[in-house]
């Protein structure tokens, strides 16, 4: 899984939590991976929704995202696979002005007086390759220290303030989680009890059931499941995963990969998805079979579409989403169209020299 790696400066160990809550800014501010251009903000747009609450985007800039919404950051870095952090956001300015930003933000209020603190410095990518970072982190930490009755611990601070330069911007945070990435390496294909080659990253999947607003405690589709991959991400989240496949060989992997990541509630079937039972889900996220690995069982690939994806809307509850990729050369959004979805998104991604993958997000009229 490719990540994209940031420069970094920091004065201090990393940060210890604090029950302080800071709910009252309604901003938070999200340090993204990279991975893609595009996905992991729309993952994050897509988690808020799938948690029940609205959200107004305040600034995307590359890799960082700042919303205002009532969301909690504990309960979004437990859906979200394509960030790194999420802070209480405190202030987007120009470099020249970061300083005057930080220390005119909310964070006098924010922080009780004598807790400890830490700055780190993040730049993303190569943006603004004249600013020393470690040199701005010690700025930062003094202005705080001055302005109020703030000490800086390099070892185990109360508080760590983030700030990332961006397009010649500095986005500044206090920290209020991480997102614990190190599990989706362990859930890589390669390492499940079952394994097919052209089964999707655990990272996209994740993302792909946040794409398609999948509620906790609601169900979840995946009329292609193959081999689970995108069942098991939908039942870590709380979700109830209902896989359907043509093959039995892949629902005995499905079966045998839930089990082993430990999702226990999900239903999976033998069938076929151009004639689905009579049921009515939640959401529905979903990986067809187009690339080198893949089989469509003899039906051309145009064909399979044009009879899923009727199906499909046939199933999905009003106003739910439908998450579904597709090789570039087939187009899907007049089918969508014609049964009745609606497009809210597309997304490229370059599978490899012969494959470019689209990500869809349709919503069931």
């Amino acid at each position: 899984m490719h990540e994209t790696d940031n420069e970094s400066e920091e004065i201090q160990a990393p940060v210890r939590r604090n029950a302080v809550k800071f709910s009252s800014l309604e901003r938070l501010m999200f340090v993204l991976s990279g991975e893609h251009p595009t996905l992991p903000t729309a993952e994050v747009c897509g988690a808020i929704e799938a948690e029940h609450h609205q959200l107004e985007v305040l600034d995307c800039l590359d890799q960082v995202l700042v919303v205002k919404t009532k969301s909690e950051p504990d309960v979004l870095a437990s859906r979200l696979a394509m960030c790194h952090q999420i802070c209480w956001h405190l202030s987007t300015s120009s470099l020249d002005d970061a300083l005057d930003a930080i220390g005119s933000s909310d964070i006098v209020d924010l922080i009780p007086h004598g807790k400890t603190f830490s700055v780190k410095v993040k730049r993303i990518k190569k943006y603004s390759p004249h600013v020393d970072t470690q040199k701005l982190a010690k700025k930062v930490a003094e202005l705080i220290a001055r302005e109020i009755d703030f000490k800086v611990d390099l070892i185990s601070p109360d508080f760590e303030i983030i700030c990332a330069l961006s397009e010649n911007q500095c986005v500044s945070g206090i920290l209020a989680t991480k997102v614990d990435r190190s599990q989706l390496l362990k859930r890589r294909p390669i390492s499940r009890a079952a394994f097919h080659p052209s089964t999707l990253t655990p990272s996209l999947a994740r993302c792909m059931v946040n794409l398609a607003r999948t509620p906790r405690g609601g169900v979840l589709l995946d009329p292609f499941c193959g081999i689970g991959g995108i069942l098991i991400e939908a039942g870590l989240i709380g979700a109830k995963p209902v896989g359907i496949d043509v093959d039995p060989k892949m629902i005995d992997g499905s079966r045998k990969n839930l089990e082993e990541a430990g999702v226990s509630d999900f239903e999976l079937l033998s069938g076929d998805a151009r004639k689905l039972p009579n049921i009515e889900v939640d959401a529905i996220a979903t990986d067809p079979p187009y690339g080198r690995q893949a089989t469509t069982h003899g039906v051309p690939l145009e064909k399979l579409y044009e009879g899923a994806l009727p199906e499909m809307a046939r199933v999905l509850k009003k106003n739910g989403h439908l998450c579904i990729t597709s090789p570039s050369t087939v187009e899907i959004e007049n089918i969508a169209a014609d049964a009745g979805l609606k497009l809210l998104e597309r997304h490229e991604q370059r599978v490899h020299k012969g494959l470019t993958r689209l990500i869809y997000v349709f919503r069931g009229e």
